[in-house]
C-alpha cells in the first residue's frame, strides 16, 4: 500500500478488506456494518469481526431493507428474507419478473416497482408473505423511481407529479411545486421530480425541476408543498440531519463555488429554517455528505477513478482523498486521508462510528 503524505488528525479503529469490490455499506437498523454486492454479502461487527459472508442472488438494484434482526432483498425476482444474525434465509416469494425499488409501507409489508413487458408497469404492495393488496399502473417509463412510504401514506411520481395513495390503493393527492395540479390535463414535458427524501416526520423534501428553473421543497401530509431553497443557490449531494438540542431540521448541501486565480473554494452550507446558519469551505468538491452522530456532518470528498488513474502518479491526490467530521457549529472536528481512491463512500453507524472504503479496506473512523 502506497504511504499517505498528508497528515490525518485521527486514527482509523480498525481495518478489514472488503470481500467485493461493488459492494455498498449499509449501517441503519444494523449492528456493525453491512456490505452488500449485487451478489453477495458480508456483516462485520462493531469491534471489526466478520460476523458472516454469504453468496446471494443477484440483482441490478440489491440495497437491502432491515428491520427488527431481518435483512429483505430482491434475489433473482424474489422477495428474500434473511436472518441478519446469520445471513440465512428464512422466507421468500415470488416478486414477479424484473421487481425492483423494493420499500417497506407504512402497514407491514412491501411496495416496490415491477415491470410487467417493455411498454407495461406498475407499484405493487404486497403483505410479508407475497400476497398482492394492490397494483397501481405507471403510464411513463419513468414513473414510480421516486417510491416511499410517507406516514400513512405510500407517494410515488407518476406523471411528472408526485402521487400519494392510501392503503385501499385510493388516491389522495397529487403534489408538484405549485398549487392548482389538474388530473384531466397532460403532464408538461419539461416538468421533472429529479429526488425524494424524508425531510422530517411531518414533510417530504422534494427536488421539482421546469422549463425554466427548479428548487427543493417541503411537501406535507396534505400534499401541500412550499419552496425551501432554489436550485441557482444550491446543489447535490445533500444530506437531513435533526436540529441541535431539538432546534428545527436541518439540510447540508453545497453552495455555489468561487474561483481567485486558480485557486477553486467549494462551500458546504447548513441551512435552518430559511438561512445559513454556517458555511465551510472546502479545497476540493464534496462527493458525498452524510448526517453523523449528535448533529456533527460527514463529508467525504475523492477523485474518480480516471482522475486517480491519470494524475495521481504525477501529482500525487492525497489532498483530495479524505473524509472530514464537522461539528454541529460548522468547525472541523477531525480529517482522515484516505490511503487510496475512497470507493465505499461514508456511512454512520448507531454509535456514531464512520464507516468508509478505500483501497480495498473497509476502516472504522471515531465519531
Amino acid at each position: 500500500m502506497e504511504s499517505v503524505r498528508a497528515v490525518s488528525d485521527t486514527s482509523p479503529l480498525w481495518s478489514v478488506d472488503i470481500p467485493a469490490d461493488d459492494a455498498t455499506l449499509r449501517t441503519e437498523d444494523v449492528d456493525g456494518c453491512l456490505l452488500i454486492a449485487e451478489a453477495a454479502a458480508t456483516l462485520v461487527s462493531p469491534d471489526g469481526q466478520i460476523r458472516w459472508s454469504r453468496e446471494l442472488g443477484s440483482h441490478g438494484n440489491w440495497y437491502p431493507l432491515v428491520r427488527d434482526g431481518l435483512m429483505h432483498r430482491i434475489e433473482d425476482d424474489r422477495i428474500v428474507t434473511r436472518d441478519l444474525a446469520t445471513g440465512e434465509p428464512v422466507a421468500s416469494f415470488d416478486g414477479g419478473p424484473r421487481a425492483h425499488r423494493l420499500e417497506f409501507d407504512p402497514w407491514g409489508g412491501f411496495v416496490f416497482r415491477h415491470l410487467i413487458e417493455d411498454d407495461q408497469r406498475e407499484v405493487r404492495r404486497v403483505g410479508l408473505d407475497g400476497e398482492l393488496h394492490w397494483a397501481v399502473p405507471l403510464p411513463d417509463r419513468m414513473d414510480g423511481y421516486r417510491l416511499r412510504a410517507f406516514g400513512d401514506l405510500v407517494v410515488f411520481d407518476v406523471n411528472k407529479l408526485l402521487y400519494a395513495y392510501d392503503r385501499d390503493a385510493e388516491l389522495q393527492w397529487a403534489a408538484w411545486a405549485w398549487a392548482g395540479v389538474r388530473l384531466d390535463r397532460p403532464a408538461d414535458e419539461h416538468h421533472r421530480i429529479r429526488a425524494l427524501w424524508q425531510y422530517d416526520a411531518d414533510h417530504l423534501l422534494a427536488r421539482f425541476e421546469w422549463y425554466d428553473g427548479g428548487g427543493y421543497f417541503l411537501v406535507d401530509a396534505f400534499g401541500d408543498s412550499r419552496s425551501l431553497i432554489t436550485a441557482r443557490q444550491v446543489s447535490e449531494p445533500l444530506a437531513v440531519l435533526p436540529g441541535v438540542d431539538g432546534g428545527p431540521t436541518r439540510l447540508a448541501m453545497c453552495g455555489p463555488s468561487r474561483q481567485e486565480q486558480m485557486i477553486y473554494t467549494y462551500p458546504i452550507w447548513m441551512i435552518e429554517g430559511d438561512r445559513a446558519v454556517w458555511t465551510h469551505d472546502m479545497n476540493v468538491a464534496p462527493v458525498t455528505l452524510t448526517a453523523g452522530a449528535a448533529g456533527s456532518l460527514i463529508v467525504s470528498a475523492s477523485p474518480d477513478q480516471r482522475r486517480w488513474d491519470t494524475y495521481h502518479w504525477l501529482r500525487p491526490l492525497w489532498h483530495e482523498t479524505y473524509v472530514r467530521c464537522l461539528n454541529p457549529d460548522g468547525t472541523t472536528r477531525w480529517t482522515w486521508y484516505a490511503p487510496g481512491m475512497i470507493t465505499q463512500h461514508p456511512d454512520v453507524g448507531a454509535d456514531g462510528t464512520v464507516y468508509v472504503g478505500a483501497a480495498g479496506r473497509l476502516y472504522a473512523l471515531p465519531a
